[in-house]
């Protein structure tokens, strides 16, 4: 039986919390939805997601999410929130009041999937949700609300960021990622020549399709002469004459 979870965003609908060129709540609420999908559906996760909807005021707020966390049975709690400071101020952490070692993976996992400043782990024992919350809990401080920078890395990479929080959370768990098979219909499996891009896409210098690997952005309507077709685990790529790597995903990919 998986170890379970709580993950909840912070502040709530009537408690907003920091607003800027982002909405703090309304932008940690599409976090903990992702991470928890990923979580429950690519990992063998289990456990619960928490949006606070009804306090009016901060105290009422900080006492329904922890109230939440503690009435259920798991193992740990996550918070997402969004920072707030100067125009100039970057960066992700991660807070927390006794879990340093996981505090200091996921605030670098963060900036990693961001390519933004990692600000570290940091020691809030006074902190409300820290504080009350009987199992071990982290504080995810995503990056600034009030940064230009920050805003655009957020927005770009949002995927990469949720994948990124849910792996550190998964291997603390031990959670396991499902095996899934996509299916053969799905991806060009034969046929080297002319491939144009139907949706705009990123060629990589390895068969592994991460941040650091990629080259280019692959535009709509490109044509690229294809030279191979490589498998690479359940998926399949497609190697370009100057050897980068592109999608064999039929929906972003036709053949000419």
């Amino acid at each position: 039986m998986p170890k379970k979870f709580v993950i909840s965003s912070g502040h709530g609908a009537k408690v907003p919390g920091a607003s800027g060129i982002l909405n703090e709540h309304e932008e940690a609420k599409k976090v903990v939805n992702r991470v928890f999908s990923i979580l429950t559906n690519n990992y063998n996760g289990s456990g619960y997601k928490y949006h606070e909807k009804t306090a009016t005021s901060q105290d009422q707020n900080l006492a329904n999410i922890v109230n939440h966390h503690n009435s259920k049975s798991r193992s740990l709690d996550i918070s997402v929130h969004f920072n707030s400071a100067s125009a100039s101020a970057t960066g992700s952490e991660c807070l927390y009041y006794d879990e340093k070692s996981l505090s200091k993976k996921m605030s670098k996992a963060m900036a990693d999937a961001l390519g933004i400043l990692d600000r570290g782990a940091k020691e809030r024992k006074e902190l409300y949700f820290l504080r009350k919350t009987v199992k071990p809990a982290i504080l995810l401080e995503v990056c600034f609300v009030t940064s230009e920078k920050d805003a655009k890395a957020y927005r770009e990479n949002f995927e990469g960021l949720c994948q990124a929080i849910a792996k550190v959370i998964a291997d603390k768990l031990d959670y396991k990622k499902k095996e899934s098979k996509p299916k053969k219909s799905e991806y060009y499996t034969e046929g080297n020549g002319l491939y144009r891009i139907k949706k705009k896409c990123w060629a990589y210098s390895k068969l592994k399709f991460d941040k650091k690997n990629r080259v280019e952005v692959c535009p709509e309507n490109t044509v690229y002469t294809i030279v191979d077709i490589v498998k690479y685990g359940l998926v399949y790529r497609l190697k370009t004459k100057s050897g980068l790597y592109i999608t064999a995903k039929k929906a972003f990919v036709e053949k000419v």
